[in-house]
């Protein structure tokens, strides 16, 4: 038999588009054979094919993340809720997502809440771990934490600091699910920035979460290596090493308090003093002329009583 193939599993095919090679490989023998033929080049890493194809639009994400911003006047709160689906592998079980990397950008104006002075420098704001529980308060009941007050920063799984390379706020967490849990575990996050009068309120924000992980023994497009041929006169050892790396970003959902932003929406939508609470509808010129109608004619009335007089 052939001693090239490789005993694999192939659950499905997929359609290469677009598809891009290194310079070492001829496209002319791909297209006629489908067959890649090449000579490396020595001691070094290179990237021999780019493509893409098109999943299925029922597949979904291996890992699902929501993220929302709350602002009032007193504070802001960013919520993020991260949920691992189950991702079963045929040959390798669940397979955990690796290096996970999700950043909320911060303002300008808002750095300076996670900023601590250390003795010779400046230093980041770390998070602080909570268990995530099912009942309100319940760290206090059985302490399991030693500071049950509300922290800036607050997650349930890795850590989370801000990093000025990306100006934003990055939750970093190394494996999920962790281990000894399964799928459809929740894990999240939450920032609380407190206001006052001398802070300063963004125009605009930016709308979207940027998120980054790998997964270990497995593929983004389903694609399975079936057959390496390498012409030596000692049979090489041959292996294939699948690993897949996502990177994606999801809307922020930005709410406002609704006594705050009121005002200043009717203000700006409709303009004018009727926008105002308060103010005073402007009249109607017909109402002027009855107005001055009205005062002529008693002023002609007063004058015919003065003659009398």
């Amino acid at each position: 038999g052939r001693h090239d193939i490789i005993p694999v599993v192939t659950e499905e095919w997929i359609r290469l588009e677009d598809y891009e090679f290194h310079c070492c490989v001829q496209p002319e023998d791909f297209e006629a054979t489908r067959i890649l033929k090449l000579i490396p080049p020595d001691a070094c890493h290179f990237e021999l094919m780019r493509y893409r194809i098109r999943p299925p639009r029922n597949r979904e994400l291996p890992l699902q993340v929501a993220a929302s911003m709350n602002i009032t006047k007193a504070r802001v709160e960013i919520k993020c809720d991260v949920l691992v689906p189950g991702c079963i592998s045929r040959k390798h079980g669940q397979i955990p997502c690796e290096d996970i990397q999700i950043r909320f950008y911060i303002p300008e104006c808002w750095i300076y809440f996670f900023r601590t002075e250390k003795h010779f420098r400046y230093g980041a704001l770390k998070s602080v771990n909570r268990r995530a529980g099912k009942v309100k308060g319940i760290e206090r009941l059985l302490g399991t934490t030693q500071n049950p007050e509300p922290q800036m920063i607050e997650v349930t799984a890795g850590q989370a600091k801000y990093e000025h390379a990306f100006h934003s706020i990055v939750w970093r967490i190394p494996r999920l699910p962790k281990e000894g849990q399964g799928a459809y575990t929740q894990q999240f996050l939450v920032v609380r920035l407190p206001l006052t009068s001398f802070d300063q309120m963004p125009e605009s924000f930016y709308e979207f979460v940027h998120i980054e992980f790998r997964m270990p023994s497995t593929t983004v497009s389903h694609t399975t290596l079936r057959s390496i041929s390498v012409t030596n006169e000692n049979p090489p050892e041959k292996f294939v090493r699948y690993c897949a790396k996502y990177e994606y970003k999801i809307d922020l959902n930005i709410t406002y308090d609704e006594e705050q932003e009121k005002p200043q929406y009717s203000a700006n939508v409709h303009g004018g003093p009727q926008a105002v609470t308060g103010a005073r509808k402007p009249s109607d010129p017909s109402d002027n002329n009855e107005n001055i109608a009205q005062n002529a004619d008693s002023g002609a009335k007063s004058d015919t009583e003065d003659s009398d007089d």
